[in-house]
């Protein structure tokens, strides 16, 4: 079972990769697995990446005190924040499901690409999860297609455990139960998810699709991350956003799975969240 090399306290994520990485383009929409992507701007700002060109359709999520999670002492929009918005750039789109006309010219000279783009929420509750926020696929066809055109390879990507048949990469009986989910009241959020995961397949970058466990709205961020390995112990599933975002930085800049999928939880043992 593989741990984060450096573990984090007090919030000081810098690390020695960090000077490696001028710029980082991070993505996210909305939905519990797009909430990953703004907190991956706050790491990036950790890692003291030089800019982070941010793409959105919600630029103003950003300014909630509360991101859906379990951080601590909340947020503010960093963009605000006179020692982040210099390394700052937001772009801000109309929709996902619309051809984005020169999107490759804001991947120019990226390092790395982060993109939290849908999610596995059935939009009960928010109409919106479902009309707008399924653009898995549509959002990241063009964020290949730029990429590819501005010669970036590098990304690393959200999806879900439990999204395909027969997958034992996370040896949790809640994979079972995930793929219940998927097959009956999250069936869209499935096929968009999925349609995305073949997208990258079929690329030529050098990705990786994160699959994190537990990320509930009530987990405080532990600082660490625990990455699942064939035949060990399954990860815990009591993971914060913000440490999936920490992961995902980090994999961004310093890679250590290129063109696959890796589930990242909490310590093992640690019960499901929620």
């Amino acid at each position: 079972m593989k741990v984060n090399p450096q573990e984090i306290a007090g919030g000081d994520a810098a690390g020695p990769s960090a000077a490696t990485c001028r710029k980082l383009v991070v993505l996210y929409g909305i939905g519990g697995l797009s909430d990953v992507g703004r907190h991956a701007i706050m790491a990036g700002l950790e890692k003291n990446v030089e800019h982070i060109t941010v793409i959105t359709e919600y630029p103003d999520m950003l300014d909630d005190e509360n991101w859906e999670c379990g951080c601590i002492d909340g947020h503010t929009n960093p963009f605000n924040d006179e020692a982040h918005a210099s390394k700052l750039t937001m772009v801000k789109i109309d929709s996902w499901k619309n051809e984005q006309a020169n999107l490759v010219e804001h991947f120019h000279d990226a390092d790395a690409v982060i993109s939290c783009l849908g999610h596995r929420q059935p939009g009960w509750k928010n109409k919106e999860l479902v009309t707008k926020g399924l653009i898995a696929r549509d959002g990241n066809k063009q964020v290949i297609k730029a990429m590819e055109e501005a010669n970036v390879s590098r990304v690393v990507t959200i999806s879900s455990f439990g999204l395909n048949r027969g997958d034992k990469t996370w040896p949790h009986w809640a994979s079972k139960l995930m793929r219940l989910f998927f097959l009956t009241f999250m069936r869209k959020a499935r096929k968009d998810l999925q349609a995305m995961e073949k997208l990258f397949n079929e690329s030529s970058l050098d990705y990786l699709i994160v699959k994190p466990v537990g990320i509930g709205e009530d987990v405080v961020p532990a600082g660490k991350y625990f990455q699942q390995e064939p035949g060990e112990e399954a990860v815990g599933g009591n993971m914060a956003k913000m440490d999936v975002a920490r992961f995902m930085v980090d994999e961004a800049i310093q890679p250590t799975t290129v063109r696959g999928s890796k589930v990242v939880g909490s310590a093992p043992g640690t019960p499901m969240s929620g």
